[in-house]
């Protein structure tokens, strides 16, 4: 059986590269390794090389031979790279040594990820990697993720956390939120802060057990605010209104405000994390 763990898939962008402290500390509060996963994506390897085969420069637009020496190279230091920020993370904190290890691997990228997250207590990726350079809110790989599995996931981007502000956590009508609002608890402990709740218009905030549990034990500040309406425009505005570090969504809220998950992680322009919701009975 494969132990609890954080998946952190990691590459040279910088906002994989932001990830890696906030997947840190995340493992450090749930005691458990972190796990780094470098995948070097076969499809790439397949496609270097051929004399029709072209990379296009993010900087200069100009197109050039993929040459698959070059693409060897860029991989090695890229390894490189990320085995140098890994090891740092034992002159970080002396006193607490956080347990990790870098798997590298070569093969499908959404295959391995999925093989890697098995009993992850959370996977943690960049919101867009080498796209957000180029002005993309969500990446094929976080995209896909989001659609083809059931992993809570930390969808990450470079900016993040904003200072002092609290996470939030969307609390809808459609079922059990209680794992929703427990991952907000958890990460607001892991990352030392409050936590607000957005509740729809029609939530009783005494039908929930999760929140009348949690008022009961150490822990975070909460505060509930009420939404005027489910519209995706109006939690925009409260996200807006004041700024949160990171929203708890669950895929039954995606549902509720009228977009799939993936669409809705791709407007909101901070930090997510999705919650799967609880599998109905059988």
């Amino acid at each position: 059986m494969t132990e609890p763990h954080v998946l952190l898939l990691i590459d040279a962008s910088p906002t994989s590269r932001s990830a890696l402290a906030s997947a840190a500390r995340l493992a450090r509060h749930q005691h458990c390794e972190l796990v780094a996963l470098f995948i070097e994506d076969q499809d790439l390897h397949a496609s270097a090389g051929h004399p029709f085969t072209r990379e296009i420069s993010a900087l200069s637009g100009e197109s050039r031979p993929f040459d698959r020496e070059i693409l060897l190279i860029r991989l090695a230091q890229q390894r490189r790279q990320i085995e140098m920020l890994m090891a740092s993370l034992d002159r970080q904190d002396r006193q607490d040594r956080l347990g990790w290890r870098l798997d590298v691997v070569s093969g499908p990228v959404i295959d391995n990820i999925r093989q890697a997250a098995l009993g992850a207590e959370w996977v943690v990726l960049g919101k867009a990697g080498w796209s957000a350079s180029r002005g993309g809110r969500l990446g094929s790989t976080a995209r896909q993720m989001v659609e083809t599995t059931r992993s809570r996931l930390l969808l990450w981007q470079e900016d993040a956390f904003a200072p002092q502000a609290a996470i939030v956590a969307l609390v809808h009508h459609m079922g059990d939120c209680g794992p929703g609002i427990e991952t907000a608890r958890l990460l607001a402990l892991a990352t030392d802060r409050n936590v607000r709740l957005f509740l729809m218009p029609d939530v009783d905030p005494a039908s929930l057990p999760a929140l009348a549990s949690w008022q009961q034990q150490e822990g975070p500040q909460v505060t509930v605010e009420r939404l005027a309406d489910q519209g995706l425009e109006t939690l925009c505005r409260a996200l807006k209104v004041k700024p949160a570090a990171a929203l708890v969504i669950d895929d039954r809220g995606a549902f509720a405000l009228g977009l799939p998950m993936a669409d809705l992680i791709a407007q909101i322009d901070i930090p997510i994390i999705r919650v799967p919701s609880p599998a109905e009975p059988a």
